[in-house]
């Protein structure tokens, strides 16, 4: 049994070593231009150790994508997100606002928007890539929210009727604006990340759209 344990650990330092090492190639070579050779040699592996942790780039881009957003162990958005449990308006305001600062301020970072370049220019020559990614960030990412707001419906928080899944894109597109204009669409040494009074603004105005007036606050 100890054996096991520790096989595991084991594992997971070397997924962990082989994940830092092709960040660093992913930021400084893009997607493409990255070589498996390259990506062991960064890594301190053998081209065998990566295979048997990664069969292919595909699945390596993605899980550097995941470990440094939702699955990111500094700001654990994934699981902040399935540990709301909002049981009035004001706890759901508290926690889209602080959602809002988490998710911004991983997407806002300059190592993620690298890495949000680096799949924008090879998205023509790689669609199975971005399609992967969709389905495994900002899809589970949305689904995480939509199942808090549904949780705060049945908790007895007065939202609207309506489709809670259009409702977290509502307040995913207010966020991910500011990724672009403020983020993409800027040099990298110009990010501006948004004060928490334009975060509250935001999340008060999402309030107003989803709650029914007599919970308004």
């Amino acid at each position: 049994m100890d054996m096991t344990v520790e096989e595991g650990e084991r594992a997971r330092a070397k997924r962990e070593q082989i994940l830092e090492g092709a960040r660093r190639v992913f930021l400084r070579e893009g997607f493409a231009a990255a070589s498996t050779d390259e990506l062991a040699k960064e890594a301190g592996v053998s081209k065998r150790t990566l295979y048997a942790y990664y069969p292919g780039k595909e699945e390596l881009f993605v899980d550097v994508v995941r470990s440094l957003t939702i699955e990111n162990p500094q700001t654990r958005v994934l699981d902040f997100m399935r540990s709301l449990q909002p049981r009035n308006a004001e706890e759901l305001r508290e926690a889209l606002l602080a959602l809002a600062q988490k998710v911004l301020g991983t997407l806002m970072r300059a190592e993620d928007q690298a890495l949000m370049r680096a799949i924008i220019a090879d998205s023509h020559r790689f669609p199975q890539l971005t399609e992967t990614l969709r389905m495994t960030v900002p899809e589970r990412a949305a689904v995480e929210i939509t199942r808090m707001l549904e949780r705060a419906r049945a908790s007895g928080v007065a939202i609207r009727q309506g489709d809670t899944a259009i409702m977290t894109r509502l307040f995913m597109g207010s966020l991910l604006s500011y990724a672009l204009f403020d983020g993409l669409l800027r040099p990298a040494s110009q990010l501006q990340i948004p004060s928490k009074e334009t975060l509250e603004e935001i999340v008060n105005l999402f309030m107003q759209a989803i709650i029914e007036h007599e919970q308004r606050s």
